[in-house]
This record gives structure tokens, sequence and C-alpha cells, in this order.
């Protein structure tokens, strides 16, 4: 075979391959003395340098772009724990106040609220100077003037931050109840009256643990006697046990969180002698609370570190009888109180259908002196608390307050469930409340929040 025949058994071939991308080229050719003519557009082969140029710009900006983006998502990225950090504290100063504008304190139709509530002291006042004068009473009416000028000053400046006001009023009403129930011999005395008011948080303080237990209790020393000192239990393994009591032995240290104790009432939260629920309480320089895991009461002596544990017969616990209402409270069975009359426990058995019981205990081997049965169902209420032999327990009102709405006079056995008292809160859930003989004010865990009031009869 000739040259000439060679090339053209291969001249289809070579076609194809040069136009690979733009598909195949078939060329008829003319065979004219011994030789093969064709005629070939050799142009769609050419390099496209004018569409190179173009390319090669998009990609040089494509990778300059690329390059910023990815040094925007890297200093992002190190910004990023900064940013979460900030937000995160913004978010936990201000949640303080989220309760503050949710219940419309900012609002002008809540400065009317207010306004009312003002001509209602006035006649109040009014009345009482006429039936009692006293000094007590003018100097009641001179507070309610200046509260009446503040008043008038928020409505010309179009001011409506209302807090200081509510809480002046609230002040006030406590005072003006005061001057109408409370006998001068009454600090001598244990008044069996129905409590007639409940004051605003005297202390709103964030739990010395932050807000890593939402389940405890605290208060100051309950028993009248004992020296003052201020304590917090946290409870730790899913808001269930503990062992651990910090203890302050001043109001100024407590506030301060500083100069504390850790007391270990148990080795660990998982022995047999360590806290199980948020129903403790210190009365007698002793911690009081139930024992791990059972019906059984414990009572750890803090000068000599010794335990007494004591069945509580037919008690409920591990949730089968906890405080409820709105949302169950878990492990709240057996919750200690203690008033003028002595140290109590509250609790639920089978035999009382779930009915709240009351028992009177001998302090120092927790023998039970005395039992009451009452008709309230524990799980109607959110918690209760004993005041002179008087039981009263409370239920949800809304996310920032709670009403105590029953009172059980162990006395008469008489029962009262159109009580109708607010009770203010900071957050959600109340994991403890009981009230202190020894200054006359209600002590609240209120999640992660330390709250006091003052209590008026």
């Amino acid at each position: 075979m000739s040259a000439m025949g060679h090339f053209l058994k291969f001249l289809p071939v070579l076609l194809l391959l040069f136009n690979e991308c733009e598909g195949t080229q078939q060329v008829n050719g003319q065979l004219r003395a011994g030789a093969c003519l064709c005629s070939v557009n050799a142009t769609m082969w050419d390099f496209p340098a004018k569409f190179f140029s173009g390319v090669s710009k998009q990609v040089d900006t494509c990778r300059d772009s690329l390059e910023k983006m990815q040094a925007q998502l890297s200093l992002t990225g190190k910004k990023m724990p900064e940013i979460r950090a900030t937000v995160g504290n913004i978010t936990d100063r201000l949640s303080e106040f989220e309760y503050v504008k949710t219940s419309g304190q900012y609002h002008s139709l809540q400065l009317r609220q207010l306004n009312k509530q003002l001509e209602e002291l006035d006649r109040d006042i009014s009345t009482l100077r006429r039936t009692n004068p006293s000094a007590e009473t003018k100097a009641l009416t001179q507070e309610l003037e200046k509260i009446r000028e503040g008043m008038k000053k928020m409505y010309k400046d179009n001011v409506f931050n209302l807090e200081a006001v509510r809480n002046t009023l609230r002040d006030l009403r406590n005072n003006l109840e005061t001057c109408r129930t409370i006998q001068p011999n009454f600090l001598n005395t244990c008044s069996h009256g129905l409590m007639k008011n409940v004051s605003a948080p005297l202390v709103t303080k964030l739990s010395p643990y932050g807000k890593s237990y939402p389940s405890g209790s605290w208060g100051r020393e309950t028993h009248p006697g004992s020296p003052e000192s201020y304590w917090v239990q946290p409870l730790v393994s899913g808001n269930r046990h503990g062992n651990v009591v910090r203890r302050y032995h001043s109001y100024e240290d407590f506030m301060g969180a500083k100069n504390h104790q850790d007391v270990a009432v148990a080795a660990s939260h998982a022995v047999a002698n360590a806290i199980q629920g948020p129903g403790s309480l210190l009365y007698d320089e002793a911690f009081f609370y139930q024992c791990h895991n059972t019906a059984e009461m414990c009572r750890y002596d803090l000068q000599t570190q010794a335990t007494v544990r004591h069945l509580l017969p037919s008690a409920g616990f591990s949730n089968q009888f906890p405080y409820c209402y709105y949302s169950c409270r878990d492990w709240t069975d057996i919750d200690f109180s203690a008033d003028e009359t002595g140290l109590w426990v509250i609790y639920a058995t089978q035999e009382s259908h779930g009915n709240m019981v009351l028992s009177l205990l001998d302090s120092d081997t927790l023998n039970i002196t005395g039992t009451w049965s009452t008709r309230l169902f524990k799980k109607s209420v959110t918690n209760a608390f004993m005041v002179c032999g008087v039981l009263y327990a409370t239920r949800y009102d809304n996310r920032y307050r709670e009403e105590i709405f029953y009172a059980f006079d162990t006395a008469t056995g008489r029962e009262d469930n159109t009580l109708a008292l607010p009770l203010e809160k900071v957050v959600d859930g109340v994991a403890n409340l009981h009230y202190n003989p020894a200054d006359g004010r209600l002590y609240m865990y209120n999640d992660n929040y330390l709250t006091a009031y003052s209590t008026f009869f």
C-alpha cells in the first residue's frame, strides 16, 4: 500500500481526535493524478485565545472571592465563641427582668390600674384614721401623698417604669394591714388568725451555684433560739439527690457569697443517708430531710455530725404523691416545715387517698407527737407550709405568681379554701417554700432564684 493509501486510511481517525470536543467532521476527497485532494476547514481547531483569556480572568476572580470567603469564615469561626459568650451574658442579665416586661409593668394601662389601687388605699386609710387616729396612720397619709405626686409626674413625663411604684404601693398596703390586724403584743404570742397578705420579694438572689441546679431548698435557721445563719442545699443527679449544705453565718456573708462552709451530711449523693427531694429544712442546728430512696426521715446534727433515721408510716415517696397542680415537681413527696409550735412534716398516704397529712415531730428523735388529716389532695397544690399551727397551700396562677388559696387550722380542724393571697415569683417553678418563725418570713427556692417575703396577719 502506498503512503497516500496509509494517510487516507488514518485521516478519519485524526479528524476524530482533533475534533473530540465538537464531534467528528466528515470530508469527501477526490482522487486526481494519483493523489487524494480534499478541502478541510481547520479554523474550527484554532486555539480560542480570547475565550481562554476571559475564562482565566473569571477563574482568577473566583479564586480571589474564594480566598476572601475563606478568610471571612476563619474570622467568623474565631469570633463565634466571643459572640456566643456575649449573647449568653446578655440573655442571663435580661432573664431576671423578663417577668417585668411580660407582666406589663411598663405599660400605661398598668399605670391606670395602679391609680385605682391608689384611690382604694386613700379610702381605706381615711377610714382607718377616723376610727384609729395615730402617728402610724398619719405617716401612711403622708406616704400616700408622696406616691400620688410621683404618679402625677409619671403622667406628665410619660415615663411608665412602674416597678418602684408597685413595690411602694404593696408596702403601703402591707403597713395598712399591719395597723388593722397586728396587736401590740403580737411579737410575744402566736397569732392564730389567718394570713392577710404577703409582701413583694424582699430578697431576690441567684443561687450561689448559678443556674446549674434548679431544684433545692434554702433559708434561714428556723429555730428562734438558734444563732442566725443562712443555708442553701442544691439537688444534683437529675434534681433528685444531694449531700452538701452550704452555710453562711451572717446575712452579709450570704448576700456577698463569701465565707461559706460546705457541710456534707453524707459521703455522697448516692448513699443511704443522702438527701432526696427539695423538702429539707435547717432547724435547731440540725438538718432535716427525706432519706435516700425511702419513706424515712433523716436528722443530721451539725454539732455531733450524727444522723438519726425514723420511718414516716405509710408515707408516699419517689413521686407517689408529689406537689403538682400545673406541672408536677419531682421528688416532693415529703416536705419539712417549721413554725411557732415546732417541727412539722407534710406528706400523703394511700390511706388518706393522696390527701395531705400533717405530723408534728419531736425534733430530737423524729418521733411523731400528733397527726392531722386534711381533705386537700396533695397533687392539686404547688407547695405548702405551716404558720402557727395552720397549714397553707399554694397553687399556680401564672409564670410569675403563685396564689395562697387554702388554709387548715390544726387547732380547730377548720378548712378555708377561699384565700387569694398573691405570691410573686421570678420564674415558673417552686421547689421549696417554708415559713420561718424566727423572722416571720417565707423562703422560696424558685428554680435557681432564692427569694424571701414578709407575712402579715
